[in-house]
């Protein structure tokens, strides 16, 4: 197979959190009247951050189901158990994501995407600072009595950390490019089904509890930085498009194929 890297291009935005956004950190000791749920946070400042790994698990997530790929174990596509299993050198999400399979299954390179951790904007931490307010909030929930229809007296509310409605975080992507004998047109239009999935996020949840109202985020000023360097601004096109897992939109391609030259 012919393997030869044509460049990296990064995408960059303002992740700004719209609902409260939960992602866990783990505890490992229980206090009276505490946090039952804390966000992760960066060790050193306290400041909560988006882990890269949980924007990545929820891309690959969306764009798995828009592709029509999902196991019917639950486990992600191309998990390293699928005995015997290979994968078309077209694949799109082990080309963007990676695959944990063995080496001889597949011949597409290694990884497109790397996701960085996002972490809080300046302006936004230096205005809550300034304002004497905490990076964080405590949201109380309850189980509701099915009969009384008002909390239920056994079972006591918990507690869970969310970084609050406007949040911003500093997102930013690299993707790169490979030509595998088609002078890197498949990597292209992977990276434009990417740019959509962006869309597809917002359109879903980042983070835990997603279907009770958290974790819905905007990407605000996205930009495509190319090969050479020029920004070239996505504006509302990466959200207008129709997802359609055989071809990527034709006006994003177009935006692709001037940053990637």
């Amino acid at each position: 197979m012919t393997l030869r890297q044509l460049g990296r291009v990064r995408l960059t935005a303002d992740l700004r959190v719209l609902t409260g956004l939960h992602i866990g950190a783990g505890k490992d000791a229980i206090e009276i009247g505490g946090i039952d749920n804390p966000v992760i946070k960066h060790p050193h400042t306290g400041e909560p951050f988006v882990p890269g790994s949980s924007l990545k698990g929820k891309l690959r997530y969306l764009l798995e189901w828009s592709f029509g790929l999902i196991r019917q174990d639950g486990h992600p596509w191309g998990f390293k158990d699928d005995a015997g299993q290979t994968f078309e050198r077209g694949d799109p999400i082990q080309r963007i994501f990676g695959t944990p399979a063995k080496r001889e299954k597949w011949d597409f390179g290694p990884t497109r995407l790397i996701c960085r951790d996002a972490m809080a904007k300046h302006a936004w931490r230096d205005d809550i600072l300034t304002r004497g307010l905490t990076f964080t909030e405590d949201k109380t929930e309850v189980v509701i009595d099915r009969l009384a229809g008002k909390a239920h007296d056994r079972i006591g509310p918990r507690h869970t950390e969310r970084v609050p409605a406007g949040a911003v975080f500093d997102a930013e992507f690299v993707f790169r490019l490979y030509d595998t004998g088609d002078d890197g047109a498949r990597d292209r239009a992977c990276l434009a089904w990417l740019i959509q999935g962006l869309s597809l996020l917002e359109q879903d949840a980042l983070g835990g509890s997603g279907s009770r109202g958290y974790g819905r985020v905007r990407f605000d000023d996205l930009t495509l930085i190319g090969i050479d360097g020029a920004s070239h601004a996505l504006d509302n096109r990466f959200r207008a498009p129709v997802f359609n897992p055989a071809s990527p939109d034709a006006a994003l391609m177009e935006i692709v194929a001037a940053a990637t030259a």
